[in-house]
Parts: structure tokens; sequence; C-alpha cells
């Protein structure tokens, strides 16, 4: 098992590492910051999706909603289990 709150966001063929920031407002809306150099974040663009796995294997299926101001922060928006 990771550390809480890690993740790995698959898009693209793509595996990227990060971590959980907030579950913003109970719509199923969170916001994950990606790791410096955790592989190509061209993949994530506003309205992709992809499956984001959680710290304990937990996977779900997550669309892209927008890239935040911050470097490497994006909110996505949990469309299912995976």
């Amino acid at each position: 098992m990771r550390e809480f709150n890690a993740v790995v966001a698959h898009f693209g063929g793509e595996a990227l590492t990060g971590r959980l920031q907030a579950l913003e407002g109970g719509r199923g809306v969170m916001r994950i910051a990606l790791d410096p150099g955790a592989g190509d974040a061209a993949a994530l663009q506003e309205g992709h999706e992809g499956v984001l796995e959680l710290h304990d294997g937990a996977r779900f299926r997550v669309s892209v909603q927008e890239r935040l101001a911050e470097a490497g922060e994006w909110r996505v928006k949990l469309i299912g289990r995976a």
C-alpha cells in the first residue's frame, strides 16, 4: 500500500504519480496534484477521460475538468469505478 492520498493517474498510456489534494463539494469533484517530472502531463487535457488509482488500489474513471492556476494541479470529476 502506498502513502495515504497518493494517486497514480493513467491518461493516454502515461502513468503519472501525484496526490489527492481535496474533495470538492460532494459532487464527485476532486483536486489532484501531479509530481514534477512524473511523466508527460500533456495527456491531461480538459474533457479527456482516464483512470485514477488511489493509494489503496481502488480505481476510478475520471474526466479532466480544468487545469488550475497552481502548477501541476488539476480538477477531475468522478465518472464511476474502473
